[in-house]
């Protein structure tokens, strides 16, 4: 878990600035032009939707099959360039399918808003940049590096949208602008991939063509087929929410449940880290038949990204009111109180299962994966087909919070059965107990003073209380470790 924690650290850092910056923005920017924000959500939302077939599934394949053509002395054989090719590929067959129904799709939009047929044929760039961006951030995890890529690819958008945001709000930009801006920064991000790949020394402009041929193609072609398919159903399940408002109410609607989302998002942050790095050593791990390794990964992942996940939603439920009376707009903004918790418990139930996908993806279930993203798919879409009719955003909530425990516990059954396996420590229990404990303390405890004072107090309160209480009890080695580090630095600095 070393490599785990430094770089999950690191990486960890990285979106917390992100998160911050995007925490500001929720509260001062997107809620001045829910309308412009709500567009440019729909736009990258539909993107991901439509990745795994662009790409042809090419996502599922750098970490499954890189160690068949790992050969730094030549250029990994070109792997990276023959899957960008592949990209290549799935991007004119989208575009020749997008041209094929693209007078039905606007005649659809056009009932929704006037806005989707002026602006929807800039989600064909951002589907495309998007696709080749995903299989360049997965390839270089295979070398244990993912702090550049999620500054490039996470920290920049929370800096370039509220930006956009701001310049249509304030006149300088129109809705055009907007898009084309959209697009011109996740083409900088592409090159600046590129850019970093070539500095680690990993780039090259040479494809070994015999190296994909024979057997390997077949096993690449079969992987790659059940890629398409359960990324298609995962990218479904964890972005319908946001497209299917946006097809049935409005991008307005879309901009207000955004705000929730990207709110409730901040707590799966972690497990985002330690998946990012653990799944290439998931890999090798299943490859040299180390159970032990891969049981120490899963247990761990699931505490050590659960322990920030909790406090983070303590910290955002429990200052919400206060949240609320600093955001312009805040009575139209706090429609979204329910579907922020509940997103919040979805995310909560996904850190308390630990990386199951990565060890089913990258094992000999799978094909079992691709069984339970195809359930997570289908039960999401008729949930919020009828749950967002009745409830509105709230209804879309509550799809993702129920399709998520479902989706979990099938994956984690399937991996008890198959393997014996489970993600489930003490340290959990008593988890439980704190996090429970320090939220009736500040649920009823009064804290006096304007909105922004006594969200500064309670949340250094609860933190101070939580990770007190974390440490008293031991919930997890690796958090107190990394804690006393921290507390090491800060007295050195201050000379205590």
């Amino acid at each position: 878990m070393g490599i785990i924690t430094r770089q999950g650290f690191k990486h960890t850092v990285v979106n917390y600035v992100g998160a911050a910056i995007g925490l500001l923005t929720t509260l001062f920017v997107y809620p001045l032009q829910m309308e412009a924000y709500g567009l440019a959500q729909f736009l990258m939302a539909t993107a991901v939707l439509f990745i795994p077939l662009t790409v042809l599934g090419a996502q599922s394949l750098p970490i499954r099959f890189f160690h068949r053509f790992e050969d730094p002395e030549n250029g990994h054989n070109g792997f990276i360039n023959w899957l960008l090719l592949l990209c290549l590929g799935g991007g004119l067959l989208t575009a020749g399918l997008t041209w094929i129904f693209w007078e039905r799709i606007i005649a659809y939009y056009a009932t929704v808003s006037p806005l989707y047929p002026l602006y929807l044929i800039f989600f064909l760039p951002i589907l495309i940049l998007r696709g080749v961006i995903q299989v360049l951030n997965t390839y270089i995890s295979n070398f244990h590096r993912i702090v550049v890529p999620s500054i490039l690819n996470d920290l920049l958008i929370k800096i370039t949208l509220p930006v956009f945001v701001l310049l249509v709000y304030s006149g300088w930009w129109s809705y055009r602008e907007l898009v084309i801006g959209l697009v011109l920064h996740f083409v900088a991000v592409f090159l600046g991939l590129i850019i970093y790949l070539n500095l680690l020394g990993h780039w090259s402009l040479r494809i070994n063509w015999p190296a994909f041929k024979g057997p390997i193609l077949g096993e690449m072609r079969e992987f790659a087929v059940y890629g398409i398919l359960g990324s298609m159903g995962a990218s479904v399940a964890m972005n319908l929410d946001i497209f299917m408002i946006s097809s049935m109410i409005s991008p307005e609607a879309t901009g207000i449940y955004s705000i929730a989302a990207v709110m409730a998002n901040l707590i799966n942050r972690p497990l985002i880290a330690i998946t990012a790095i653990s799944a290439p050593i998931i890999m090798k791990a299943w490859k040299e038949g180390n159970r032990r390794e891969i049981e120490t990964i899963y247990q761990k992942s699931a505490i050590n990204s659960l322990i920030p996940g909790v406090l983070l939603f303590l910290l955002i439920v429990l200052n919400l009111q206060d949240l609320y009376a600093l955001m312009p707009n805040s009575d139209v903004v706090r429609t979204n109180e329910l579907a922020l918790i509940l997103l919040g418990g979805a995310y909560l139930i996904n850190l308390a299962t630990g990386v199951n996908a990565e060890m089913m993806v990258y094992s000999d279930l799978f094909k079992w994966h691709f069984y339970t993203v195809l359930i997570l798919a289908l039960l999401n879409f008729i949930l919020n087909f009828f749950l967002i009719r009745s409830m509105g955003i709230t209804g879309a909530a509550l799809a993702t919070l129920i399709s998520y425990t479902v989706y979990n516990l099938c994956k984690g059954g399937i991996v008890w059965y198959k393997h014996r396996m489970h993600p489930f420590t003490p340290a959990m229990m008593w988890l439980l107990i704190l996090s429970v404990s320090v939220g009736l303390v500040f649920l009823y405890l009064p804290i006096p003073g304007p909105a922004w004072l006594a969200i500064g107090l309670r949340s250094i309160l609860m933190v101070g209380m939580f990770t007190l209480g974390m440490l008293k009890l031991a919930i997890s080695a690796e958090a107190s470790s990394l804690i006393g580090r921290v507390w090491t630095m800060v007295k050195e600095r201050v000379h205590f």
